[in-house]
């Protein structure tokens, strides 16, 4: 297996790839019956053959009743039902394409190019091949006792042609008797000859038709000079005509600039379908194309100031023409467009990040230079890095008084940030400098970072022996130090002035966030074990929103965590208490030991590994240490052998530890993982991992009590870190119950703390008015890192690298096709094409796995079937017409990522999508060969986060998302090491996506720019009505001993000051939370106090009837219990009417309902 990293390779691969998927959908170029491609010859009517680019007849549009139009449709049934369809016309069957641009023009005339195409009738073509396949087949039918065989065909061997004698009837007839006359070895699969007979056979067969194509040219003379509205025919032939529209309006844009804004038009008035048609116009001397933004700046004064500062950053990313029908591109350098022209199928190619500095020495940025004593020398490297920084400010300082006026006061904001950013990263120098635990910390931090990246146990031994990580190979990306030390000292210092300031990590996707945050995590670990070696508990939690992101990253911080622990166990002054994590999430893994005890003993039964697998709730597949195949997970043949299994421990009473089954390994005794509930209360995990739904729980069940050291402040102290990753995600009716139970949380720490307040920190790829979101979450300011600068493509840390290779975009919106059937073609071209190139094997593993984004459920399971049936049907279709090399796919090929799949799989899914088809043995053959590949990989939004999979490099996504972030996310997914490819389906009946398509470029050029704001109402009254009354129990049970226990509802008579401390909080949040219309304040108070007097008056009533008052039992212990509740879930269909309904899960919070009008 060799894996293909040289760049300019893969591009030409890719290339190569892309181009065959257009020639399909578009063409020309679909089938090799001739090698010249602009006159190609099809076997079968264009019009069936394409599924994008076809202009057709304006009569038949006017013929074709929407009744028609509908039933042509049906296919499409599974439309978003969330989207309203736009107005079905000439969307479906279009007649025409224009574009829009601005230009100045110092000639009167203006070029148009139109190219454009129409097939034509043909029988009996010539087909083109190899000399010696033709001359291999005169010496058959010389050889052959077929009666007239010779009469057969005509040979043109000098052009390496041949085709059916005109004159000779029984064609059919003689051939199959020639073709059954071959021997075997003529009949081998990879026989050319036995491909080129059949070809002439199936397209000639009984006299039919092929196609030819006739390429059509105009060139137009378009007077810019005068206003108005103009057409004129072009005449292609008989009854083959186009007409073009055009319109011409002058706008004036200065004291003595005028601007041409001109619209062209292309109408097919023919009776015959056009193909490939495309406008261009070239700048030459006499043209100068203007963008947009040239023609109207807008009133920045007006705009909302985030809005006005991406105007601002992005004033380089201009747009250029806009589609009509069609996309519209162009080519641009050093801000001059040489061309613009229409495509249906337009591509875009999104540079990638560059992370390189100049003028700072690789030693700098070494994580192996900051692992010794000489604490001068590292603080010199890291005082000449903030200096590197101060350099670039003041160059973007003299920058900015060149820009215009609109500008200068933006420019001003963000030069402050810099600043402020670069007094933060000194800041925390000079605390390293003064505070010997907190240097120690930076260095302990390092090498732990440095561990983890080793793969083996005895890598990592030597290696922390000799001090020498050479072989580690890491080196921080300026980014990664830049967030550390901006943010280190507020992390690690309680009473710094930035301690209430949640840090924001802001960068594309791919960027090396997560490496910022582990680092962070590593820091204030061991700080903490420095400054307090008395105290254990929870140190850090880390929070995330999906399943899928959570089983993935903790593996990562799994890693890091082993190599926190090696390092305790080596040095004597981290604590006794060893250095763990532990996964809290809602489904995937079990509250009990008894219950997982119970899932390994079904695991053991199971009638192979593979059934076994997707019964695993321990979700650690591996040892994160050693990396030992087998280590956890016993092979096939062993399976059924208990201790085979890292997890066999479980069995034992007393508590459960995985173990590493490699007896070399470090943690052959033990890893200090846990992922059953029960332990992790009862241990007390350094590191908390886990979803944002498991905290609906805190104040439902005694034991969370033990997370937030609640139960024994006096021996554990409280979290102090708390991380919030892929922050876009907690918002709309999620965000808003996550900031309810936040301030519940917060309450809970400071109180405990005396009012120190944990650290926070947030990471995210796409986000929009960062500063409203999390007030409402966190209700803290936010210190967005890094700051932007004059110019979106540098803030000196992350440069965009223009001169790189990087993800390539394309578009495709179906003409005259229902959507089902785009996506059949699509995907069946995508998974066929890369076997049709010619490649090796190592080059067909770039683009081998074709991922999949869907924008729901529904589309995603239609799109499923597809792939089982008509998917397969379609590449044996594209076999058959060029006999290239045959893709096999099976059903177990095929992997699904949704919210649908249980937890368990998870896991499993992704180590499957690791398996490079490159990997299978030789001896494999055919279908056998790929069985283990996973072909199809199908999601919806839960993709959209968090899968780093390194060979995922192919994507289509049917539809465009919803949201900018969203679709940034996904088609993020690929393309992460290698070249990725995106081929986005747009929908020709939605209006949303023909506009995306229309603006493709740029729209991509932009991506980032048009993320959506996101919206969190926590006070609002359907939150407060889900979620106030389960966050007055966690704040009042996790800050008064004598409420904590399961029994103690009762005991609130003794501390109603305590309830109206707590209820007076929650106004404060909600008054600091409103804007100046004051909408929440008064439901809010009713809300919380009416729950305050409720929980009041239950407590009053058991207290004369002695019954037991519970906070909460689970519905089937409710159904049963003859006390009183304070709390129920809203699943509960009990007769305790006076418990207050809560949520178990904040997964979920919103139902969705679909209207259909019927009448």
């Amino acid at each position: 297996m060799v894996k293909i990293t040289d760049k300019k390779q893969q591009n030409s691969i890719r290339e190569n790839y892309s181009n065959a998927i257009s020639q399909l959908l578009l063409g020309p170029g679909s089938e090799r019956i001739n090698q010249d491609i602009e006159h190609e010859i099809i076997s079968e009517k264009p019009q069936t053959r394409y599924v994008t680019g076809i202009l057709y007849p304006f009569k038949e549009l006017k013929e074709v009743s929407t009744e028609d139009i509908e039933t042509t449709l049906e296919a499409q049934e599974f439309l978003n039902k969330e989207e309203e369809s736009a107005e079905i016309d000439n969307s479906f069957l279009p007649s025409s394409l224009g574009i829009t641009f601005y230009c100045k023009s110092s000639k009167k005339d203006i070029d148009i190019e139109i190219h454009s195409s129409y097939y034509k009738k043909i029988k009996n073509p010539f087909i083109q091949t190899k000399k010696e396949v033709l001359e291999e087949l005169q010496e058959k039918i010389a050889l052959s006792e077929v009666m007239n065989i010779e009469k057969l065909f005509k040979f043109d061997l000098e052009n390496s042609k041949i085709k059916y004698e005109d004159s000779f009837e029984d064609r059919d007839g003689t051939i199959s008797d020639f073709l059954n006359e071959l021997k075997p070895d003529d009949k081998a699969k990879d026989s050319e000859m036995l491909f080129l007979l059949k070809k002439i056979k199936n397209i000639n067969y009984k006299n039919k038709s092929c196609f030819e194509r006739v390429p059509v040219f105009f060139e137009v003379k378009l007077d810019s000079s005068k206003e108005g509205i103009s057409s004129q025919k072009l005449l292609v032939e008989e009854e083959k005509t186009f007409q073009v529209f055009s319109k011409v309006q002058k706008i004036n844009v200065a004291k003595e600039e005028t601007v041409t804004a001109i619209t062209i038009v292309l109408k097919n008035i023919s009776e015959n379908h056009l193909f490939q048609t495309e406008i261009s116009i070239k700048a030459q001397k006499s043209v100068e194309f203007k963008a947009s933004e040239d023609v109207k700046l807008p009133d920045l004064s007006k705009l909302n100031s985030e809005d006005a500062m991406n105007f601002f950053l992005y004033r380089d990313k201009r747009t250029y023409a806009f589609g009509r029908g069609v996309s519209a591109v162009w080519k641009e350098e050093h801000r001059k467009v040489s061309e613009i022209k229409t495509s249906y199928i337009p591509s875009y190619e999104l540079r990638p990040m560059s992370f390189d500095i100049d003028g700072i020495s690789p030693d700098v940025l070494s994580a192996e230079s900051y692992i010794g004593s000489d604490y001068k020398a590292q603080l010199e490297k890291l005082n000449q890095f903030v200096e590197q920084y101060d350099k670039w400010i003041d160059s973007i300082m003299k920058e900015s008084k060149t820009l215009i006026p609109e500008y200068v006061e933006l420019s001003k904001e963000n030069i402050e940030k810099c600043k402020n950013c670069s007094h933060r990263m000194k800041k925390t120098i000079n605390f390293l400098s003064k505070d010997k635990d907190a240097f120690a910390a930076f260095n302990k931090a390092n090498e732990a970072m440095l561990l983890q990246r080793l793969k083996n146990s005895i890598e990592k031994e030597e290696a922390y022996n000799s001090k020498n990580y050479q072989i580690a190979n890491f080196k921080w990306r300026p980014f990664q130090l830049a967030f550390v030390l901006n943010s280190l000292e507020s992390i690690l210092n309680e009473e710094s002035s930035d301690r209430e300031l949640l840090d924001l990590i802001w960068v594309s996707t791919g960027g090396g966030k997560t490496e910022a945050y582990l680092f962070a995590i590593a820091a204030v670990v061991i700080y903490r074990r420095l400054k307090y070696q008395n105290y254990s508990g929870v140190t850090v939690i880390m929070r995330y929103t999906l399943r899928l992101l959570t089983a993935q990253q903790f593996d990562r911080a799994s890693q890091l965590i082993c190599a926190l622990e090696f390092i305790r166990r080596k040095e004597g002054n981290l604590g006794e208490s060893e250095i763990s994590i532990g996964l809290w999430i809602g489904e995937g893994t079990q509250n009990k030991l008894k219950d997982a005890r119970a899932d390994f003993k079904d695991m053991v039964e199971q009638k192979n590994l593979a059934y076994a697998k997707k019964k695993n709730t321990f979700q650690v597949l591996e040892c994160p240490w050693c990396h030992e195949q087998h280590s956890i997970i016993p092979d096939d043949k062993n399976f059924q052998s208990k201790r085979r299994w890292g997890y066999y421990e479980i069995e034992k009473k007393n508590d459960f530890n995985m173990k590493c089954l490699n007896k070399k390994c470090e943690f052959s005794k033990g890893l200090p993982i846990y992922v059953v509930d029960e332990l992790i209360y009862k241990k007390r995990p350094t590191l908390l991992f886990g979803t944002v739904d498991k905290f609906a729980q805190v104040p439902l069940k005694e034991e969370t009590a033990s997370l937030f050291g609640s139960d024994d402040p006096e021996k554990y102290r409280r979290p102090e870190l708390i991380i919030q990753d892929e922050l876009h995600l907690i918002s709309g009716p999620l965000g808003s119950i996550v900031g309810l139970y936040e301030a519940g949380f917060d309450y809970i720490l400071k109180n405990a703390n005396g009012s120190i307040a944990p650290k926070y920190i947030a990471s995210t790829a796409t986000i929009r008015n960062a500063d409203d979101q999390v007030k409402g979450i966190f209700d803290r300011k936010v210190s967005q890192f890094p700051p932007s600068g004059i110019n979106i493509t540098d803030n000196f840390f992350v440069k965009e690298d223009t001169h790189a290779y990087g993800r390539k975009y394309l578009g495709i919106m179906p003409t005259g096709k229902s959507q089902v059937t785009a996506e059949i073609r699509l995907l069946s071209s995508m998974l066929q094409t890369i076997r049709e190139l010619g490649l090796s094997i190592d080059e067909e593993e770039l683009y081998w796995t074709v991922a999949g984004y869907f924008n729901s459920i529904r589309e995603l399971g239609k799109a499923s079937g597809l792939i089982k049936d008509d998917v397969k049907e379609h590449i044996n279709q594209l076999y058959r017409r060029n006999n290239t090399n045959k893709r096999f796919m099976n059903d177990d090929t095929s992997v699904e990522l949704t919210s649908r799949i249980p937890g368990i799989e998870i896991p499993t899914i992704l180590k499957k999508l690791d398996i490079p088809h490159n990997r299978i043995t030789e001896e494999c053959k055919g279908a056998e060969r790929y069985q283990k590949t996973v072909d199809t990989l199908i999601a919806t939004n839960m993709l959209s986060v968090g899968v780093d999979i390194d060979r995922l490099n192919a994507m289509f996504v049917v539809g465009q998302p919803k949201l900018t972030s969203e679709y940034i996310q996904a088609t993020s997914r690929v393309g992460r090491q290698s070249l990725g490819l995106v081929c986005t389906l747009y929908n020709s009946s939605r209006s949303r996506d023909r506009s995306h398509y229309e603006t493709f470029q740029s729209y991509h050029e932009s991506l980032y720019k048009f993320v959506e704001s996101s919206s969190v109402t926590p006070f609002s009254v359907p939150a407060l009505e889900k979620a106030a009354a389960g966050v007055i129990v966690a704040m009042l049970r996790n800050t008064i001993d004598s409420l904590a226990g399961d029994n103690s509802a009762k005991n609130i008579l003794e501390f109603e000051d305590a309830l109206e401390k707590v209820n007076d909080y929650l106004m404060e949040r909600v008054k600091a939370s409103e804007d100046r219309r004051k909408l929440y304040r008064e439901d809010a108070s009713r809300i919380i106090n009416n729950f305050g007097d409720k929980w009041c008056d239950i407590a009053e009533e058991v207290e004369d009837t002695a019954e037991l008052f519970k906070y909460y039992l689970y519905k089937s212990k409710a159904e049963e219990f003859q006390g009183k509740l304070l709390l129920r879930s809203f699943e509960d269909k009990s007769t305790h009417w006076e418990a207050t309904k809560v949520m178990g899960t904040m997964r979920n919070v919103e139902d969705t309902a679909y209207l259909r009008i019927i009448d």
